[in-house]
């Protein structure tokens, strides 16, 4: 992985797997994964793994995308998506492929080497996971995600989501860096999850403080290197106890368009809902957290139990309140940020945007339409699916029972939700205008420029790397800081040369917030 700049990129768009196949490809369009092991009674021995030895493997060949991979190593990975699934006698499980289980160089044009197989739990659509981390993806990094049909030993066993993983090429792909921590914030052993000796009540992966020792936590967070616990423990700290510290140790920015994308779309199988799961983090070489988004078959309302675990009404979907648990001391990462008037207001203007982007445009369930015509034959021909293909057919306009759960259709619960926020007041406060952003030598600096009205307040957000969150510093309308006259809306200031290369600027009044560029800091401005 320790590439050049240059040569990475040429890796990461080009491959060197065979010709015809590229990295991006492969999470477009339907792929074809064949898997091949030599064991009548594979699905028995993959059970038996999954309880005695979960990350052990059962040896294998596989054909994907038309690319021979020798050696694979396969296990059946999930929670409730395996367990329940395997209780309600169902086959159809979810699968992790190692590529490069004994032969390292064995990756899909070059760059994925595991592939992640979902069954489509809970979501009779089918399209929950990728529709979701389209919408994601325009935002803040996220996995790419598509659908696959899925063979073993030559018997079609169904369509299958098909993610992209979260692992040290993700990290190399959207921060071109090798280096830091990645945690998994998700217990991957549910009958672990519980107080351990001598350590106060966990709230899983709440980030909720306990004490300073990593083992009353290691039963909500998974970490590759003991070397992890260090920044997540003074993440955990600084959030709880001294919050207005949080902008060292934490990507503000990214939260709030976590937070914000989980709470429009109802993610609640995540870090807002009662589980507080579903994300990694990962920890730049500053000891600064980025969190990242995963497991999506259960956004758009598809999970519905409350903090007490009592099913959630379909109103209460609907009109999931854009400021939910903002006082729950529980879920630290909205009540110490969300509370924070400045956060607040940008979370708010996030949100806006994601609103006026995906469901006053209609985008969203013209996609989600798009996608269930995709799928709807190799559906159809689904003998072990989890649900009818009637359901299916009807997954987007009516609520659907499964076990103990009901399912909300998509465009039953979008529809309207998109009505209500788009009506809520919170998202209609009259917001500062950006309309210019520019920046110019002054010597060893930068002199930045930002043309705003109804503004009382703005501010730079910069970085020299994209490996880095952005830092920020005050604009000013006074006249003595590179603008020529007091109070014209033009504010100003200057950092130094070297420590900008990428910049974004936020401006606030009492009401609400702007960022120009409206999706910054995932977009940005290139000082150049």
């Amino acid at each position: 992985m320790k590439q050049t700049l240059p040569v990475l990129i040429l890796l990461l768009l080009f491959g060197f797997a065979k010709p015809g196949l590229y990295a991006q490809d492969f999470y477009k369009s339907i792929q074809d994964v064949r898997i091949e092991l030599p064991y009548n009674d594979w699905d028995d021995k993959l059970d038996s793994l999954k309880t005695n030895n979960p990350d052990a493997r059962l040896a294998g060949q596989a054909t994907i995308a038309g690319q021979r991979f020798d050696s694979i190593g396969v296990r059946y990975k999930g929670n409730s998506s395996y367990f329940r699934t395997r209780n309600d006698t169902y086959k159809k499980l979810p699968f992790n492929i190692k590529l490069d289980y004994k032969f390292k160089n064995q990756k899909i044009a070059g760059t994925y080497s595991s592939v992640k197989l979902s069954n489509a739990f809970l979501d009779p659509s089918f399209i929950r996971d990728p529709l979701a981390y389209e919408v994601i993806r325009q935002y803040m990094p996220a996995p790419m995600c598509n659908f696959a049909k899925v063979y073993i030993n030559t018997s079609f066993y169904g369509l299958y989501i098909n993610t992209e993983s979260i692992d040290a090429a993700f990290i190399q792909k959207h921060f071109q860096t090798d280096k830091g921590y990645l945690v998994k914030c998700d217990p991957d052993n549910w009958k672990r999850v519980r107080s351990q000796s001598g350590c106060p009540k966990g709230e899983n992966a709440s980030l909720a403080y306990l004490n300073d020792s990593p083992g009353c936590y290691d039963s909500f967070y998974e970490v590759d290197t003991a070397a992890a616990w260090k920044p997540l423990l003074r993440l955990i700290k600084v959030l709880n106890k001294t919050p207005d510290k949080i902008e060292q140790v934490l990507d503000v920015d990214q939260t709030l368009w976590m937070l914000a994308l989980n709470n429009t779309l109802v993610n609640l199988d995540s870090y807002n809902g009662s589980l507080s799961h579903n994300y990694y983090l990962w920890f730049d070489t500053t000891g600064v957290a980025h969190p990242l988004i995963w497991d999506l078959n259960m956004a758009f309302g598809g999970w519905r139990r409350n903090f007490s675990f009592e099913e959630m009404k379909d109103e209460d979907l609907i009109q999931y309140h854009p400021l939910a648990e903002i006082n729950n001391v529980k879920r630290p990462l909205i009540s110490k940020i969300l509370t924070n008037p400045f956060y607040r207001k940008i979370y708010l203007a996030h949100m806006h945007t994601i609103v006026q982007d995906n469901l006053k445009s209609g985008k969203l369930m013209t996609r989600a339409q798009s996608m269930m015509k995709e799928i709807d034959p190799w559906v159809k021909q689904d003998s072990l699916k989890l649900y009818s293909y009637t359901d299916f057919q009807q997954s987007m306009d009516k609520t659907l029972v499964s076990g103990p759960d009901k399912v909300i259709g998509l465009r039953q619960l979008m529809d309207k939700r998109s009505e209500w926020l788009l009506k809520h007041p919170l998202l209609n406060k009259v917001a500062p205008v950006i309309s210019e952003a520019k920046h110019v030598k002054d010597g060893a600096n930068w002199l930045v420029t930002a043309k705003t009205s109804g503004a009382g307040n703005a501010w730079l957000f910069y970085r020299n790397n994209p490996s880095f969150a952005f830092k920020r510093t005050a604009m000013y309308d006074d006249g003595t800081h590179g603008d020529t006259t007091a109070g014209d809306g033009i504010f100003t200031t200057q950092v130094e040369a070297a420590a900008m290369q990428h910049y974004y600027i936020a401006a606030d009044n009492d009401e609400a917030a702007s960022v120009y560029p409206e999706r910054a800091s995932y977009e940005f401005l290139k000082a150049e």
